[in-house]
């Protein structure tokens, strides 16, 4: 399907405004099978992350047009793909997502990306892939809070167990009066 430099304007303005208010990261790809790519696209709508293939121009202008300065000048070389997220809170979600899938497809290389408009390199969306997602990480944090809690709990008890056996023992002889 050609497309007319006009939409290509039209499309760069659009993703550029996608750009500038959502996160995102970028891949490259060789050998990508179309039922592979539908296969991401799928295990990412749970995540609220749309993955689409774009023209290597309307990344640039759209890029541009956001005012993002990716730290690999070879963001927009080769076969591009990009991902981008509706939810900031899904972003570990995602990066296991891709990270995963360029295991699966060996011709799938992350770039980077960007997060709050900060560069990710590929070694951070790696690192990003290895941390539990924010429910994982709030419902560790719960486990945590109760189980200290719990371990109070059962320290005052000890403490209040101690000293009514110290009240019920008998008084001690009062000291002799001079």
């Amino acid at each position: 399907m050609k497309i007319t430099k006009t939409d290509k304007k039209q499309l760069a303005e659009k993703l550029g405004k996608e750009f500038a208010a959502k996160d995102s990261f970028f891949a490259t790809f060789n050998g990508m099978k179309f039922k592979d790519a539908n296969g991401l696209r799928d295990n990412l709508r749970p995540a609220k992350a749309k993955f689409q293939v774009m023209r290597n121009t309307v990344v640039s202008h759209a890029l541009q047009n956001a005012a993002l300065k990716p730290a690999d000048a070879t963001v927009a070389k080769g076969p591009t793909a990009v991902v981008t997220l509706e939810d900031p809170n899904e972003i570990t979600k995602v990066a296991k997502e891709l990270m995963a899938f360029a295991k699966a497809n060996p011709g799938v290389q992350w770039k980077g990306g960007f997060y709050e408009k900060n560069w990710l390199t590929p070694e951070d969306i790696s690192k990003l892939s290895k941390i539990g997602s924010k429910t994982e990480l709030l419902g560790q944090l719960a486990g945590t809070l109760y189980s200290s809690v719990a371990q109070i709990r059962w320290v005052l008890d000890a403490l209040k167990e101690q000293k009514e056996k110290a009240a019920g023992a008998p008084a001690a002889a009062p000291a002799p009066q001079a």
